[in-house]
């Protein structure tokens, strides 16, 4: 592995900036220098593996123009492999941790409704601006019991219904929620509701 090119990609992790590029312009991978390679999944190994041993090396193009091309490239490449663990089940939390601080909306909703989010991770994106990325943490089994009130009193139906559609929320959430202003989030809360007594009584009667 070629340690001088990871740090022209994407800055060096000892750095008392930990890499992360001032400009926004490169991404912090430092977390790739502690990564167990024995342990994950092929699909994540194999990804970090074309992340950090990309065959563009930057620094060697001398002209501008192919220079800033060169750096597209990598960028292109270290955004689909962003994207590729951010949607695999596998990923270990303390990734998608770090892929939480990319700005890409679509890609925070798919680390949102990733199984393997900490509930830190999701707590933090239970903040973010967007409603979609909110409304993605709603749906996710990890929430904790402090974020789920949270959503539950977003300014955007939207993730409320999203939130009245989970049967991972306290049944107190969910009957605050029937009670919402808004009619398509009470219906949906109801929904929910009447589905979880449904199969209470089934399991009663087997």
């Amino acid at each position: 592995m070629n340690h001088n090119r990871i740090e022209a990609l994407f800055g060096n992790p000892y750095a008392p900036d930990g890499g992360r590029a001032r400009d926004g312009g490169e991404y912090d991978l430092s977390f790739a220098y502690r990564f167990r390679w024995d342990s994950p999944e092929t699909q994540i190994r194999e990804a970090l593996k074309v992340l950090l041993c990309n065959e563009i090396d930057v620094q060697s193009v001398k002209r501008p123009v192919e220079q800033k091309e060169s750096r597209k490239g990598v960028e292109a490449e270290a955004a689909r492999i962003r994207w590729l663990l951010a949607i695999n089940p596998n990923t270990p939390p303390p990734v998608l941790e770090h892929l939480s601080n990319d700005a890409s909306v679509r890609l925070l909703e798919r680390i949102a409704e990733n199984p393997r989010t900490h509930t830190t991770t999701l707590a933090k994106l239970a903040n973010h601006e967007e409603a979609q990325v909110r409304a993605a943490v709603a749906e996710n089994m990890n929430i904790s019991i402090k974020t789920a009130w949270k959503l539950a009193r977003d300014e955007s139906p939207d993730v409320r219904v999203r939130l009245a559609e989970s049967y991972h929320v306290p049944v107190a959430i969910l009957r605050i929620l029937a009670t919402d202003d808004n009619p398509y989030v009470q219906q949906r809360a109801y929904k929910t509701l009447y589905r979880m007594l449904e199969e209470v009584q089934s399991l009663r009667s087997a």
